[in-house]
Parts: structure tokens; C-alpha cells; sequence
């Protein structure tokens, strides 16, 4: 009898696989989001700093100046939590490589079970024939 063919396991490996490599897409589309987010920011926050530097060289009034410094406590304070965010998305990035390369090695060896359950098979086959073409020779054999 021929063995359980794994091909349904084999499509059901593989559809798990496509659907971890498409999250780990989503998370690097994430996370490359996030450094844009905080380029901008600290970009927002840099340009803040030396304006307020330049406007004090210059000369500022103390309600201007005190407006600049919660501008700037306030951008850092995103800066913070995009930086947070950004963690949170790279770790999300490498759970999902990790979850991949397992879900690849999965496959994997299904696919090596199923070649080698194959093999199995067809030397199973090709023994049982050359028993069968030993029995014929050997009836032809005793009928001369």
C-alpha cells in the first residue's frame, strides 16, 4: 500500500511560511517607518536647539524663550517614545525572522520526509518487479 502522501502537509507548510514571511515584511515596512518618524523628529528637535541658540545670541524676550524650551521638552519627549516604538519594532523584525527561518526549517523537512518516504516507495516497487519478472522467468524456465 502506498504511504500518505504529504503533499497537503507540504501546501500547508508552505502557506504558514508565506504568511510568516508576509508579516515579517509588515514589520520591516513598521519599523522603517518608525527611524522616519524619529529622523524627523530629532531633525525638528536639532532645529530647534539652534534656533533657540541663535535667537539667545541675538536676543530673545523670556516668554519666546520659555515657549522654546517646552517646544523642546516636548519634541524630546517624542523623540523618547519613537525611540521606544522603534525597539519594540525591531524586535518585532527579529521574532519574525526567527519565526521564519523555523517555519523554513519546518518545510524543510517535510519536504526531505517526503522525498525520502519516495524513495522508500519506489524501491519497494522496484523490488516487488524484479520478483515478479524473477517468478516469470523462473515459470518459463521450468516449462522448457
Amino acid at each position: 500500500m502506498k504511504p500518505f502522501t504529504l503533499d497537503a502537509v507540504l501546501q500547508h507548510r508552505k502557506s504558514l511560511e508565506d504568511q510568516v514571511a508576509y508579516q515579517l515584511v509588515k514589520a520591516r515596512e513598521e519599523a522603517r517607518d518608525a527611524q522616519r518618524q524619529l529622523n524627523e523628529e530629532k531633525e525638528i528637535l536639532t532645529f530647534l536647539v539652534e534656533t533657540m541658540a541663535r535667537e539667545q545670541t541675538l536676543g530673545i524676550e523670556v516668554v519666546k524663550l520659555a515657549q522654546f524650551e517646552q517646544r523642546i521638552i516636548l519634541i524630546g519627549k517624542q523623540v523618547q517614545a519613537l525611540q521606544a516604538l522603534l525597539q519594540k519594532k525591531q524586535e518585532a523584525v527579529n521574532r519574525a525572522q526567527k519565526y521564519l527561518i523555523a517555519k523554513s526549517k519546518d518545510r524543510k523537512i517535510m519536504e526531505t520526509l517526503q522525498q525520502k518516504q519516495d524513495e522508500a516507495w519506489q524501491q519497494y516497487l522496484n523490488k516487488k518487479e524484479t520478483a515478479t519478472l524473477d517468478e516469470i522467468a523462473v515459470i518459463f524456465h521450468n516449462r522448457e
